[in-house]
């Protein structure tokens, strides 16, 4: 099971297209890149991370830890079931990263 979730509280699973954060450019414009939760791999130590495409012609991914953490530069946009939005959020457990305005 993947123990991650997207900014918005929701679990992150296999098929699912994100979202990701990647710079703020000229004129305060936002770019984003487009990743794919592909599966999930267990490494020596028997902890599983969950393998992200970088969705391009190769076969490159790279690694997130599945240790329950909200991923505050990542959202889901896509799913294979297309039933994204129905997912049960936790809001518990999310933290914001930004300093509040006191």
């Amino acid at each position: 099971m993947i123990e991650l979730r997207d900014k918005t509280g929701r679990q992150i699973e296999l098929g699912d297209i994100l979202k990701v954060f990647h710079f703020i450019g000229r004129r305060n414009k936002h770019h984003y890149m487009y990743k794919q939760a592909m599966g999930i791999k267990t490494l020596g130590s028997g902890t599983d991370y969950l393998m992200l495409s970088h969705l391009d012609l190769n076969d490159e991914y790279y690694l997130e830890c599945c240790d329950g953490r909200v991923l505050s530069d990542y959202e889901i946009v896509q799913s294979v079931d297309a039933q994204f939005l129905n997912r049960p959020r936790a809001v518990s457990g999310l933290t914001k990263d930004r300093k509040s305005k006191a």
